[in-house]
């Protein structure tokens, strides 16, 4: 009976560990060969030994497909850890030269035996003794793909593949950059953005593993991120790329494997992880650019509110509140600080700062006020702000900023703050209080002013008909303390002390009388 790795006439058997493999005799032997020791199985649990012929092994290769039914979702050679990922096994047959046994001599030549010297290194590098034996091209194919296989070939059967795999994903991504070859198959921030926004947090405190987030992160973006033309040029590209002049052999060899891969990637719905792999890969690579943008903007909007160093989460301290308040301007300068060394994030801060300002006047946001602070922002902001673009240099914004009841503008950023944290709302609602927050920390008299000058607002009610009741309180151009007096009268009526307490130093102030002394925030 032949041994694993070895038939009885001494030659090498195949020592493949691949769950699709049909041939299951030595040619040398023609005998089958037992199971594999459990400590090397990788996909099965029973090794299936392989003497595939060149022709079946360039088919599944350029994706001709062979019988035996659909290859399983899997892991490059690298394995996990390796930080490579795919399922490149339907590229070669992994049959090496002989595998020594666990108690032989090992033959790195130091004596032990191999189980002491060398077989926990072959293991992790995912190495065999010798690589496997390099075949001619195909026939049959496209140029573009017989090309992309040679290449392919070139790589899984180096003794250094693992390697060779791992560098060429990198160049593949560095390619993928702003001003790399690949830059074309990039999307667009604006349409990049708001979707990674949209599910990033929620699968961050849904899993930990790294690998994990990529995947359910990518599986969920994907739907909107890809249709079947996308999907096809993607593989047009690289492709094209491929055959431009100019490549380095690192490049192109980078680039066939993931042309080789594009070949079997299905251009229809359901667009995962592991049916897309190479698209995947290119994607989270834009992930990666866009959470490095932010993590340095929050740095310094962090340090501009006076938070200490390696503080986390989206909360602010009372004294972050309070600066965000009172100094904007140091916020502001942070935000210009930090976005020196990259100009274009400004200009998508710019513009999701506009999207949340207008769909606050046109009155498309989730509920976020209460009835009588949307009163608050209305009497003391819209009339001072009633003015033409170039004016907005003279209005004096401290003094208006202070002029805002504190407790009212306490409550709405902690309001806000907190469901910008709540991952069991709806994502779309979840993502624009995240971004609402973001706009108050750096614009507070804007956010404010955009509810002051809204046309509606959908408000967090506490009795039936209080929505119809302060919107006509607001939509007046002048107000009296009397003409809040019903309104107050139905919040007191209602158990609401600290509102009613609210409209009362509104009356106050209506009357022109000195507000009670109020703490900036509460801690």
């Amino acid at each position: 009976m032949p041994t694993w790795g070895r038939c009885s006439s001494g030659e090498s058997c195949c020592s493949c560990r691949i769950r699709e493999c049909l041939n299951t005799r030595c040619r040398s032997c023609s005998s089958t060969g037992p199971a594999a020791p459990a400590s090397l199985m990788r996909t099965t649990s029973q090794v299936t030994q392989c003497n595939m012929t060149a022709e079946t092994r360039w088919a599944r290769a350029v994706g001709k497909g062979v019988p035996g039914g659909p290859r399983p979702p899997g892991r490059w050679e690298g394995g996990r850890g390796s930080g490579v990922r795919g399922d490149f096994r339907s590229l070669t047959c992994y049959c090496g030269g002989p595998m020594p046994s666990r108690n032989k001599p090992c033959p790195c030549g130091s004596g032990q035996k191999y189980k002491r010297c060398c077989l926990g290194e072959s293991r992790s590098s995912g190495r065999q003794s010798h690589p496997p034996m390099r075949r001619p091209p195909p026939s049959g194919v496209d140029p573009v793909t017989a090309e992309a296989a040679v290449l392919a070939e070139e790589v899984l059967t180096s003794p250094d593949r693992v390697q060779q795999v791992s560098d060429g994903m990198v160049l593949l991504r560095r390619m993928f950059r702003e001003d790399g070859p690949l830059a074309s198959l990039r999307w667009s921030w604006d349409e990049f953005v708001p979707l990674v926004e949209r599910h990033i947090f929620r699968v961050m405190e849904e899993v930990e593993d790294m690998d994990e987030r990529e995947e359910r992160l990518f599986d969920r973006c994907a739907p909107e991120l890809l249709s079947p033309e996308r999907v096809e040029r993607f593989d047009q590209e690289l492709r094209r790329v491929l055959m431009e002049p100019g490549r380095t052999p690192e490049e192109r060899r980078a680039l066939a494997v993931a042309v080789l891969q594009m070949r079997d990637a299905p251009r229809h719905p359901p667009y995962t992880h592991w049916r897309h792999q190479a698209v995947a890969w290119l994607t989270l690579a834009q992930v990666g650019e866009w959470v490095d943008r932010r993590k340095r903007m929050n740095a310094a909007v962090a340090r501009a509110h006076g938070e200490e160093p390696g503080e986390i989460g989206p909360g602010m301290s009372a004294r972050a509140l309070r600066r965000a308040m009172e100094e904007p301007e140091a916020v502001m300068a942070a935000v210009r600080d930090a976005a020196d060394a990259d100009p274009q994030l400004l200009e998508i801060l710019a513009r999701y700062e506009q999207s949340i300002l207008l769909a606050i006047l046109y009155g498309r946001t989730p509920e976020v006020l209460h009835g009588e602070e949307w009163l608050w922002l209305t009497v003391v902001l819209r009339e001072p702000l009633r003015i033409e673009p170039e004016q907005a240099a003279d209005v004096d914004g401290e003094a208006l900023m202070a002029k805002l009841d504190e407790e009212v503008k306490q409550a709405i950023l902690s309001r806000v703050e907190a469901a910008s944290r709540d991952r069991s709302s709806l994502p779309e609602a979840q993502q624009w209080f995240e971004w609402a927050y973001k706009v108050m920390q750096v614009r507070p008299l804007a956010f404010f002013a955009a509810f002051a000058k809204a046309l509606d607002a959908p408000l967090r009610e506490r009795f039936e008909g209080e929505a119809e009741l302060v919107g006509e309180l607001q939509r007046r151009e002048q107000w009296r303390a009397e003409d809040l007096e019903p309104y107050r009268l139905n919040l007191e009526a209602r158990g609401a002390t600290g509102a009613v307490q609210r409209v009362r130093r509104l009356q106050a102030l209506l009357r022109g009388e000195a507000a009670p002394a109020m703490t900036a925030f509460k801690a």
